[in-house]
């Protein structure tokens, strides 16, 4: 009889340790949320897949990599937007949210984020948030400017591992 007592004791007390660490993470899972939601998170990704787009399009054309009539630019285009469709039916802020909260739970305390949320309520944290688009934009195309230049020593050691990968296939 003591050891049904003391097992039922054991296991109302897990369940009530259970139940708090629970509610706590859950606490801190909506801060993280809320947190992200006033980072405007859903529309900064969005607004990155359309900013990315017609970058795509317009280096292709820049860099004379393909020589494009107008109705092909129309074709591509199509293609294009098939394929932000596709990615965003796969990588859309809806599917990827849940892991996004977790990486922020995994860096910051549930105190970290609500002085963040604290901050990005502020006037100049307010500023930061308006004002990051247009400095992702900034940063892709200084990325991409200098992702053209690496592009044909790239292009050199892949063809150079291809290379030596044939030659061992072929000993």
């Amino acid at each position: 009889m003591k050891k049904t007592k003391l097992t039922m004791v054991f296991m109302v007390m897990t369940l009530i340790c259970t139940v708090g660490v629970l509610a706590n993470e859950n606490s801190f899972y909506n801060s993280v949320e809320e947190l992200l939601l006033l980072l405007q998170t859903d529309k900064v990704f969005a607004q990155a897949c359309e900013q990315i787009k017609p970058m795509v399009l317009q280096s292709i054309q820049q860099e004379g990599v393909i020589d494009l009539t107008p109705e092909q630019v129309q074709i591509m285009e199509k293609y294009l937007d098939k394929l932000f469709t596709v990615i965003e039916e796969e990588m859309g802020w809806d599917k990827i949210k849940d892991d996004y909260i977790r990486i922020y739970m995994s860096v910051y305390t549930e105190e970290e984020v609500r002085e963040l949320i604290e901050f990005y309520q502020s006037p100049v944290g307010q500023k930061s948030i308006e004002k990051m688009p247009m400095l992702m934009r900034q940063s892709m195309e200084i990325s991409q400017k200098y992702m053209w230049n690496v592009m044909p020593r790239m292009e050199e050691i892949m063809i150079e591992m291809k290379a030596e990968l044939e030659s061992d296939l072929e000993q």
